[in-house]
Order: structure tokens, then C-alpha cells, then sequence
């Protein structure tokens, strides 16, 4: 059951992700600006690659780089996925720059992740003076 809990936060992101994805027309916040849907696939893997990062490292204890590297896979191939669904969508198109942009926000978030766990490591087994 623990696993699953860790688990949970990208579970639910991910159907997140995959509602917004089955919509003909999903909302986009704020100003138009150029590759404004860009930054918006960007920042919706970014928090899915953190959730998938996460749930690696505390529900199987992987170490960091391979942490690092599946959560850059499976985000990636998430986002794959994501692109081949919105194909059968009306309205919506299958856009390899929209997956390029997921693969980067999966890799900066699991990036990040990484160097979260690193300094939070280094400063647990700091010696006291």
C-alpha cells in the first residue's frame, strides 16, 4: 500500500494530463504568446516528471542516476503516448515538438529532482564540527 501512495500524486497527474489531452478545445490560461503551448506541455511534464521521480526514489529506493533516467524514460514515453491519443481526438493533431517539449519538461523536473536528493543527501551525512 505504500508504494502505491507514492505512486499516487503521478497516477493522478498523468489522468490529468490524459483529460486534457481528450479535449477538442482544453482551456489555456493567460496571453497568447509564441510557443506559448510549448511552455504549457513543458510545465505539465515538468510536475509529472517530479511526481515520477519522486514515487522512483521512495517507493523502490533506486539510486539517483537510474531515478534519473527512468523518469526521464518513462515521462518521455508518456508523453509519446499522450501525442498518439490526442491523434484520434477531434480538433487536436499528433506534433512531435509538443512530445519534444514533454521529454524536456520530464528531464528538467527529473534533473532537478536529482539535485534535491543530491544536496538533501549531503547535508544529512554532514559530520557535525
Amino acid at each position: 500500500m505504500n508504494k502505491f501512495l507514492r505512486w499516487l500524486p503521478a497516477l493522478l497527474w498523468a489522468i490529468f494530463v490524459f483529460l486534457l489531452s481528450a479535449m477538442s478545445n482544453p482551456p489555456i490560461p493567460g496571453s497568447h504568446f509564441p510557443m506559448k503551448d510549448k511552455l504549457g506541455h513543458w510545465g505539465l511534464y515538468c510536475v509529472l516528471g517530479w511526481f515520477i521521480a519522486f514515487a522512483l526514489r521512495r517507493a523502490h529506493n533506486l539510486s539517483l542516476p537510474k531515478t534519473f533516467v527512468l523518469a526521464m524514460l518513462i515521462g518521455s514515453a508518456y508523453g509519446a503516448s499522450d501525442e498518439w491519443h490526442q491523434w484520434f481526438v477531434p480538433n487536436r493533431t499528433c506534433d512531435v515538438m509538443d512530445w519534444l517539449a514533454d521529454t524536456l519538461g520530464a528531464s528538467s523536473a527529473a534533473a532537478a529532482f536529482y539535485a534535491y536528493e543530491s544536496h538533501r543527501s549531503a547535508k544529512t551525512n554532514r559530520q557535525p564540527a
